[in-house]
């Protein structure tokens, strides 16, 4: 049976989503870079990515739904930028070079990834290792970014000043396809109680 690559993540909302995006798009200006905008929704990584057969996502929504019913929305914090130039996801056509926005690591953030990994995703097969040191980030730009670019990136984002809040109201499932799974769709959102 055939399984499917898919990522557990929160998108980013309202003015947090505009600040993000509207950083993103002055990156693609800047550097070319054009994978964020065009394949992926600002957002966090919340839980491991599990790769799933039709019958097993089907059991996977359950418990998303039940996850989602028993635990209520946090807020996390966008704090400053940084980057890698030796990213191990990189392979030809995809470049070792990452810019991100750092994610604050709270208690309440720390134990919703901690709640998907223990009760769900450890149940499944995943597609990428198993994450076993959680460092929340939103990437800004990553894949067809070049040395160049990033080098110019990193100097743009040295000013800004991002620092915010932002509200995790749900847990998106994201069915990621393509080169080296690159390339997402959003499959379902599933929204906290509160």
């Amino acid at each position: 049976m055939e399984k499917k690559t898919y990522s557990l993540i929160a998108c980013l909302e309202g003015e947090e989503y505009k600040k993000v995006r509207g950083i993103q798009k002055e990156l693609s200006e800047l550097t070319g870079s054009r994978k964020c905008l065009e394949d992926w929704q600002p957002h966090i990584t919340i839980g491991d990515g599990p790769l799933l057969s039709e019958e097993e996502l089907k059991d996977y929504i359950l418990a998303l739904e039940t996850f989602v019913k028993n635990n209520k929305s946090v807020t996390a914090k966008l704090t400053d930028f940084a980057g890698i130039d030796n990213w191990k996801g990189a392979r030809e056509n995809i470049t070792p070079y990452v810019l991100w926005a750092n994610v604050e690591v709270s208690g309440d953030l720390l134990n919703i990834f901690n709640t998907l990994r223990d009760n769900l995703t450890s149940k499944y097969e995943t597609w990428l290792p198993r994450t076993v040191n959680y460092v929340p980030h939103v990437t800004v730009a990553f894949a067809d970014l070049d040395e160049e670019g990033y080098r110019k990136g990193l100097d743009f984002l040295s000013t800004k000043n991002l620092n915010t809040n932002f509200k995790i109201s749900h847990v998106s499932i994201v069915e990621c396809y393509g080169e080296g799974n690159m390339t997402s769709v959003e499959y379902r959102r599933f929204y906290f109680s509160a």
